[in-house]
């Protein structure tokens, strides 16, 4: 146990660094594992990577988190059904990436996880009554998850924003006097950073939905259990350091409702993806996502250190930026890009016997860019 080296102040950093350490060891294992066996994310029509690449990058991240709570640091941040939720998201997430579930057994699952977050005493805004707290707190559980899932739609943009997240939180569980849970963010984030190494651009794995479904509800969960067990301003703070999946989910569901399309399926009609058609470069997209989830998270920081008044303006600066830019960014830009020719079809899994000849566009096309997971 770490906590038998290290002193209490250091044991959130000893895990987050153990953390970084078996994911970066054990994230090539999968890869080569992956690419051995054919288990790849192939291009499709509806997706933004142009070449095969290794999936279930979630496995390392989920044994890398594994690791540090086995060795009983930090697990009792939150009682067992919690963790039994995390450990259903990932088995249903293993599961899609590898043979496809149905929106309604995904649906199932991701409320059998809630409910065992209930079940373990979390609930946000706890000081409000229940009939508004419960069907927050469902929301919460849900949406996290699912956004996560579709942030997880262009290299390194899903694990770098819940590195911050996952970092943010921690320093609020500090501020806080919360130790266990400063220690689960830490792991959080070096399980993700560990991750990254391999999934920035060009990413050479994919985190899969057993990656990206477990870290948003492990993000949900934190953001809970850093509340203060109040409401107002602890209830924001979650809200802001999750300020860019919330966006991005929020964004693509309105353009679509108005289009009226499916929000469920997969595209390349993300934030990300729309501030690539105005000639941003995947690192500068990275760097600007990364630069508002930074500012988002400063902002709820200042929940817990400043006075109330300047988070409040400061909280509402935040809301009125991003509501003016997901304006701008509908207006200038289109859904998907137009007359572009986009790679040939192929489905997720072991490649055929015979596999087809490569097609020379999709073989000279640039490695490491995709779309979100839900669509596999």
């Amino acid at each position: 146990m770490l906590s038998e080296f290290l002193s209490p102040t250091l044991v959130p950093w000893g895990s987050g660094g153990l953390a970084f350490l078996v994911a970066v060891a054990l994230t090539p294992v999968v890869q080569w594992g992956t690419r051995k066996t054919g288990w790849v994310a192939r291009p499709e029509a509806e997706k933004w990577h142009t070449s095969p690449t290794a999936l279930l990058g979630g496995i390392a991240m989920f044994a890398a988190g594994g690791v540090v709570l086995a060795g009983g640091v930090g697990a009792e941040a939150f009682p067992a059904p919690v963790w039994a939720g995390a450990a259903l998201l990932f088995v249903a997430g293993l599961v899609d990436d590898m043979r496809g579930l149905g929106p309604w057994a995904k649906l199932l699952v991701q409320l059998g996880s809630a409910v065992l977050a209930l079940s373990g005493g979390l609930l946000f805004a706890p000081a409000a009554p229940l009939w508004v707290s419960l069907p927050l707190t469902l929301v919460w559980l849900l949406g996290l998850p699912n956004a996560l899932n579709l942030l997880d739609a262009m290299d390194g943009v899903a694990a770098s924003v819940a590195v911050l997240a996952a970092v943010f939180f921690g320093g609020v569980a500090g501020l806080q006097g919360l130790p266990a849970q400063a220690t689960v963010a830490a792991a959080t984030a070096g399980a993700a950073a560990g991750f990254l190494v391999f999934n920035a651009p060009p990413a050479r794995i994919f985190m899969g939905d057993c990656g990206s479904l477990v870290l948003g509800y492990v993000l949900a969960v934190l953001g809970l259990g850093v509340q203060g067990g109040g409401g107002g301003a602890p209830a924001l703070v979650p809200v802001l350091i999750l300020a860019v999946p919330i966006f991005d989910t929020t964004f693509v569901s309105v353009t679509r409702t108005q289009r009226g399309e499916s929000v469920a399926n997969g595209g390349t009609d993300h934030t990300m993806h729309r501030l690539a058609r105005l000639q941003w470069s995947e690192r500068q997209v990275l760097a600007l996502l990364c630069g508002g989830g930074l500012l988002a998270g400063g902002v709820g920081v200042v929940g817990q250190v400043g006075p109330p008044l300047l988070f409040y303006v400061l909280a509402f600066g935040v809301m009125a930026t991003a509501l003016g830019s997901g304006w701008l960014l509908a207006r200038r830009t289109a859904p998907s890009p137009e007359g572009a020719p986009r790679p040939a079809s192929f489905r997720t899994g072991p490649p055929p016997s015979e596999p087809a000849p490569p097609d020379p566009e999709t073989a000279s096309a640039p490695a490491g860019r995709r779309s979100p997971t839900e669509s596999r």
